[in-house]
């Protein structure tokens, strides 16, 4: 029997594959709560899939013809997987909305495109899925479903001004920065191999050496920012039950709340709120979520709402004075929580509401 021998590049699609099943099985026996965590895993499931068609293309490329488009439909749905993790981790608490899943239609959109040119610019093409002119087509569409999905980026750029504005946004900020660029990366190496220009590596490498940024740049978003998330399944028997000392941080959080109004400060993050009562940030958040049922910015937030209902009422500072006082680090921001919690915006809250 012969040696089985691996090039480069199917070396390290074969890394990718072993990293994103093992990302997958990690989060199936880990995930806390399997929503908040649902994004993620279907980006690793179909990121693994590419990494996987990469790696078996001799073998899928005589099973059918379709191979090229299976690839492209594999790769090109990692763009607006990813403008949706963005989305995501600039608000932790709950999943982009339908209409923002909506961007992943523009794969389908682009395949769809390609048909219908190469049937209209090239008649003479039989077998269209395997046609030359389509596959030209499909490479052209894909660039421009990549550059719309991260263009929906721009109506949504009001996520970095509220996210790094916060301590404990940072990591999140930057984390979001680095996955906007390496699907400019990857775009722009998609925009060169279609204009047939002459790249020195394989473009297949570059690629899957693309892919890896991804997987690990989604993974640290995983474990890094949905924390929470993920959390053994044999403490999930305790979790709710809260001991002494738990109670006396309860006592003591309803204090700093009450009476020091902590949430005045844009700043203050999980981490000062654990600092000071001298308790880890993960037992923080377990009292937190158990006592209070709410996450920690949504505790932040809604006592922030609740001054701001007294002071648009009883004051005729401006709205974006009135969200700087209660601690809120943007107007949007402050609007969006403000609609969240009351189903107005502040304007119609200070125009309708009798005192």
């Amino acid at each position: 029997m012969g040696n089985i021998v691996f090039t480069v590049p199917e070396v390290v699609s074969l890394i990718g594959v072993f990293q994103c099943v093992y990302l997958l099985v990690y989060v199936s026996f880990r995930a806390g709560d399997i929503i908040r965590v649902i994004l993620p895993v279907l980006y690793f499931f179909v990121l693994g899939t590419a990494f996987f068609i990469d790696l078996a293309r001799g073998f899928i490329a005589d099973i059918t013809p379709y191979y090229d488009v299976i690839s492209w439909m594999s790769w090109s749905l990692g763009v607006p997987l990813s403008v949706l993790l963005i989305m995501q981790m600039s608000h932790i608490t709950k999943l982009p909305s339908l209409v923002n899943w909506s961007i992943l239609c523009v794969v389908p959109i682009a395949l769809l495109f390609s048909v219908v040119m190469t049937m209209y610019m090239t008649p003479s093409c039989d077998e269209i899925l395997t046609c030359s002119d389509f596959l030209a087509w499909l490479n052209i569409s894909g660039l421009v479903a990549g550059a719309v999905s991260l263009l929906t980026i721009w109506g949504h750029r009001n996520i970095f001004s509220d996210v790094r504005g916060q301590k404990a946004g940072k990591e999140r900020y930057w984390l979001i920065l680095s996955l906007i660029l390496v699907n400019i990366f990857f775009l722009t190496l998609t925009a060169l191999h279609t204009t047939g220009y002459d790249l020195s590596l394989n473009t297949s490498l570059l690629r899957s050496l693309l892919g890896l940024s991804f997987v690990y740049l989604v993974s640290t978003s995983l474990f890094r920012i949905y924390p929470n998330a993920l959390f053994v399944s044999s403490s999930r028997k305790n979790s709710s039950v809260l001991s002494v000392e738990d109670k006396s941080s309860i006592q003591k959080i309803e204090d700093l709340l009450k009476l020091d109004k902590i949430y005045h400060e844009a700043s203050y993050s999980r981490s000062d709120l654990a600092r000071e009562l001298s308790i880890s940030e993960a037992t923080l958040s377990r009292i937190i979520n158990v006592h209070f049922k709410k996450s920690f910015p949504q505790l932040l937030n809604e006592h922030r709402v609740e001054d701001a209902k007294i002071l648009l009422l009883d004051t005729q500072a401006s709205i974006k004075v009135i969200s700087q006082e209660v601690g809120f680090n943007s107007l949007p921001s402050f609007n969006r929580a403000f609609k969240e919690f009351i189903r107005q915006s502040p304007s119609e809250y200070r125009k309708y509401t009798v005192k």
